[in-house]
């Protein structure tokens, strides 16, 4: 029977912002990719370390009244180092560490900045298990989860003392909670998954505060044994929120929004190795922006490979202990 998890979505984007500096049109971009998830994960006692790869890209516009219009593609490339490790039955600790190298290519400004970014420690527990047996049909699972970010990730000023867009910065220079959901059902080789985060951002050490976060995603999916693969097709819908950011206390114009895309992908486990492959594609989008500013989110992809260690590292990821 078919047992499933994509373990936990640790990062929500960090909607838009655009500061007072009309010349910035480049900070109506968010720098963190969206939706973070490992796939289609064995639930038994088994570790994992593995590597993933992510692009995000979007474009930015500002048309003020009698000055030059202003542009940007920015586009936002992460890898993160993953780790899994089964404390026991129904105990989990997920450390992630990430390297990031954004690219701010405007019309009035050009950046790149690169380096590590925040980590993130959470633990997750194994609220409701159905086991499987000869007469289950339906098999439901639940997990939940919290952890932190630590402000490892560069938050800093430039050359000039101005502040390059917060959201291009490598990291948001606090300490944020993270609040995790992973709700799994299953039907024979059938399956949905419903998975979501909150993260709480604090203010951090140069009194600015990225507004808190919320994101989640269902997919459908469907187990497909090809000789000692399972391929693991999945189709569903990811959606994200961002409130408004503040700057020593007060609310920083054409910051936060909505957004939904459509998420589609491809997982394959073999013996000891894992393969998941994601791509997003926006829908339906809506930040706060003023009618001088245009943001728009584009297309999102990843590539992550994981290895399964100990217990269970060759066993199919629908089969319950």
């Amino acid at each position: 029977m078919i047992h499933k998890k994509n373990s936990i979505l640790l990062f929500c984007l960090l909607f838009a912002g655009l500061s007072y500096q009309p010349a910035r049109a480049c900070e109506a971009c968010g720098c963190s990719l969206g939706g973070f998830n490992f796939g289609i994960i064995p639930q038994t006692d088994t570790h994992f370390v593995g590597v993933k790869f992510s692009r995000a890209r979007f474009f930015a516009s500002v048309a003020h009244t009698g000055q030059v219009p202003e542009h940007s593609h920015d586009s936002y490339y992460r890898w993160d180092l993953m780790g899994r490790f089964a404390l026991s039955e129904r105990w989990q600790l997920n450390l992630v560490l990430p390297y990031l190298y954004n690219d701010m290519n405007g019309s009035h400004e050009q950046h790149k900045l690169n380096g590590m970014g925040d980590p993130m420690v959470l633990m997750n527990y194994k609220l409701l298990q159905q086991k499987a047996t000869a007469d289950d049909q339906w098999i439901h699972n639940l997990w939940v989860g919290t952890g932190v970010k630590a402000p490892v990730g560069s938050f800093a000023y430039n050359q000039n003392e101005q502040l390059i867009n917060p959201n291009f910065q490598l990291g948001t220079g606090s300490w944020d909670v993270l609040v995790t959901g992973n709700y799994m059902v299953n039907y024979n080789r059938y399956g949905l998954n419903v998975e979501a985060v909150y993260k709480m951002n604090t203010v951090n050490s140069q009194q600015y505060r990225f507004g808190n976060k919320a994101n989640g995603q269902a997919n459908l999916f469907y187990n497909l044994p090809s000789g000692k693969l399972n391929l693991v097709p999945f189709a569903g819908l990811y959606a994200e929120y961002g409130g408004k950011h503040t700057f020593e206390g007060f609310f920083e114009a054409n910051s936060g929004g909505k957004a939904v895309f459509a998420n589609a992908g491809l997982q394959v486990q073999g013996k000891g190795l894992l393969l998941n492959l994601n791509y997003q594609n926006p829908i339906r989008q809506r930040f706060n922006s003023d009618r001088h500013v245009h943001i728009d989110a584009r297309e999102r992809f990843s590539v992550a490979v994981l290895f399964l260690i100990n217990k269970g590292a060759g066993a199919s990821p629908f089969r319950i202990k």
